[in-house]
């Protein structure tokens, strides 16, 4: 039996039960699918997203950040006002990201899109050791109003807090995005190198699929080859 591994999320004293805690991520499924019903018809093969596993997992991998304040964005003609509580109780949340480091982005064009902003993460991450994280969007919420910059961060060593830096995409208008929302996804894997093959399809291994996802009238996928190697939930009503 392999040995179970953990990962630690740390933040200073005064933060622990004043901010919202990073949770697993198939704790905090996007509110839409969890709102989408699981087939439009009493048919087998009418099932919606929300029978997908593939989506699923994607979106239960890892864990979440989420916001640990409200924040209000103001955004007129080019120009972003970012407020947060005035009594919240950390340094700092927020800062410029120097625009030089990432110019001519694809969308350096779009408004906002020459403002790179950061977010001051409360939380530090330690991972086991050959672990690191991989720090992103959370996957298929589809968040509209601002793109997280992806990163990949070895937190076995980096006993540190990790910083986001994001663009705002959400255009103008006035936005509140809540203390609690989803903000970034971490997704702790073992780092290992695998070898790249490029080779002609395997015709009866193919075709064994086929045959077998051709016996069921929905959820083949699921039924025939799907491993559940972590806790969802969301995928059955």
């Amino acid at each position: 039996m392999h040995p179970r591994h953990s990962i630690k999320f740390f933040t200073q004293k005064h933060l622990i039960g004043a901010i919202p805690s990073p949770v697993q991520a198939n704790k905090m499924l996007p509110e839409y699918f969890k709102k989408i019903k699981p087939q439009t018809g009493n048919h087998p093969n009418s099932g919606t997203v929300k029978r997908c596993v593939p989506f699923l997992d994607a979106a239960s991998m890892g864990y979440i950040i989420p916001l640990w304040s409200d924040v209000f964005v103001q955004a007129r003609d080019g120009d972003l006002q970012i407020d947060f509580p005035e009594n919240l109780p950390m340094e700092s949340s927020m800062s410029p990201h120097g625009q030089s480091q990432i110019e001519d982005h694809p969308l350096s064009k779009e408004p906002y899109g020459n403002i790179p902003l950061k977010w001051h993460n409360p939380w530090g991450i330690q991972t086991p050791k050959g672990w690191s994280v991989l720090i992103t969007q959370p996957l298929n919420h589809l968040e509209t109003r601002f793109k997280i910059l992806d990163g990949v961060v070895d937190t076995d060593e980096y006993y540190n807090q990790v910083n986001f830096p994001f663009l705002w995409t959400g255009g103008n208008g006035d936005f509140l995005l809540p203390q609690g929302m989803p903000l970034v996804q971490v997704i702790p894997f073992k780092r290992e190198t695998l070898d790249c093959e490029i080779c002609e399809e395997d015709a009866d291994k193919k075709r064994n699929v086929l045959s077998k996802l051709g016996t069921v009238m929905s959820n083949a996928y699921r039924k025939k080859f799907w491993h559940k190697l972590r806790e969802t939930e969301g995928n059955e009503e």
